[in-house]
């Protein structure tokens, strides 16, 4: 079944698809389009969508498996895709495919099937926190930070001459992106120890990896800190068996405004002895 955000998604599209030049003259859509979008497809249908969070309206459509799935096929022959644009009023912004893009949401950095597995213990987390246990980001993460295992990733996983690393804080909620856990990372270098701001991305096992939600977080972890650095990271729960890890290389604070790909460094599936509920 197509989901209801796509009529609304179309209508953005058409409404500002110029036919005879084959562009859009409009492709930011902010909160009042995505408003006026819903208002005029239940006017059309009379379906019931709300129109009371207009900000998560893209990032819910992007969630799961589907996108491709229920990308207006109109627009995809017109080879335009989207990526959210938060802040400032905005939602998403429609862009063109890029040269050899075939589908509109390709899946970035799925779990390679070669990936190396390393077995981690679960037992310090309590019997009755485990039956609490949901699949949801929020409890991904403080599994993750309950067994310490972005601090085992850089230890025994990455390349980077990590020599400490400590958890900031979870869920913070910034103006243009959410960042579901923060650490402070030291690497020896020639140099010195340099200081290393850590960001993870936590995703359900269905979810996809979105590449400009990490962008979005690289970028406002320089304007929170006077970090120098950044090691942008994401984690995914594997059905049944525990924690997928991947890392990306480093970001520097010259580098970071014009980032618009993230370059893979390394990854492992940290399976959880015993396995954990909703993990």
């Amino acid at each position: 079944m197509a989901s209801e955000k796509t009529p609304v998604i179309e209508w953005l599209f058409d409404k500002y698809w110029d036919e005879e030049n084959k562009r859009l003259t409009k492709t930011i859509m902010t909160l009042a389009d995505i408003r006026e979008g819903i208002q005029f497809c239940n006017g059309n249908d009379g379906k019931g969508r709300s129109e009371l969070n207009p900000a998560n309206f893209i990032k819910d459509f992007l969630r799961g498996s589907n996108a491709t799935r229920n990308w207006p096929p109109s627009i995809t022959e017109r080879r335009y895709t989207a990526k959210q644009k938060t802040g400032d009023g905005n939602a998403f912004e429609f862009v063109p495919f890029a040269g050899d893009q075939e589908e509109p949401f390709p899946e970035s950095f799925k779990i390679p099937d070669d990936a190396p597995t390393y077995q981690i213990e679960s037992i310090s987390v309590p019997q009755i926190t485990k039956s609490l246990g949901r699949a949801d980001e929020t409890w991904l993460i403080q599994v993750a930070v309950k067994l310490r295992v972005v601090e085992t990733h850089f230890a025994v996983g990455s390349k980077l001459p990590m020599i400490e690393l400590s958890h900031l804080q979870m869920g913070i909620k910034l103006r243009r992106t959410e960042i579901d856990a923060l650490f402070l990372g030291k690497l020896e270098t020639k140099e010195g120890v340099v200081n290393a701001i850590v960001t993870c991305e936590a995703k359900h096992y269905k979810d996809p990896f979105i590449p400009e939600q990490i962008i979005n977080q690289i970028q406002a972890s320089f304007e929170i800190t006077d970090t120098d650095l950044v090691i942008p990271i994401g984690i995914k729960a594997k059905k049944g068996i525990g924690l997928y890890v991947v890392e990306f290389e480093p970001v520097k604070r010259e580098e970071s405004l014009a980032l618009t790909e993230l370059q893979f460094a390394s990854c492992v599936i940290y399976e959880l002895k015993p396995p954990v509920k909703g993990i």
